[in-house]
């Protein structure tokens, strides 16, 4: 009973997303908590320059995890020729590798931040996608205690 319990709570968990939709959620979401949680405590220690640099490599985190995203799913999912997509994936790949680092440099070159709250920044997506996936792994198990008796 308990694990049927737990099963429906994971199906509406995911609302029927494909693995790589449910990823991309958790990640997503995981990172805009944590960034969320940051600019708190950051305001609340008056620190507002590594907040402005928390925000300003957290928002180039979050857009270059999208493009990422999409490049992905355009790779994956459009048929094309092998060599034309890779070379293609390459260079958008590339692109958005030089739109990162103008951006970075204009951030660092025109805006009072922090390097350090920048850097912080720039980790949230990493750190959201760690959080997704040890919560999802705890959740995934919690699910599945007790069936290895039933299956006996």
């Amino acid at each position: 009973m308990l694990g049927s319990v737990q099963g429906i709570r994971q199906r509406s968990f995911t609302g029927g997303m494909n693995e790589r939709e449910q990823f991309v959620r958790g990640a997503l979401l995981g990172a805009l908590g944590l960034v969320v949680a940051g600019l708190i405590g950051f305001g609340l220690f008056r620190m507002w320059d590594w907040a402005l640099g928390f925000a300003t490599g957290a928002l180039v985190s979050l857009l270059s995890f999208r493009l990422i995203v999409l490049s992905v799913i355009r790779f994956t999912e459009r048929p094309a020729s092998r060599s034309r997509g890779q070379w293609i994936w390459w260079a958008r790949s590339l692109l958005r590798l030089l739109g990162v680092a103008i951006m970075l440099l204009l951030v660092i070159l025109y805006l009072p931040v922090n390097l350090v709250g920048v850097a912080l920044g720039l980790l949230a997506v990493q750190l959201g996608m760690g959080g997704y996936l040890v919560v999802r792994s705890s959740f995934s198990q919690s699910s599945n205690a007790g069936t290895e008796d039933r299956k006996l």
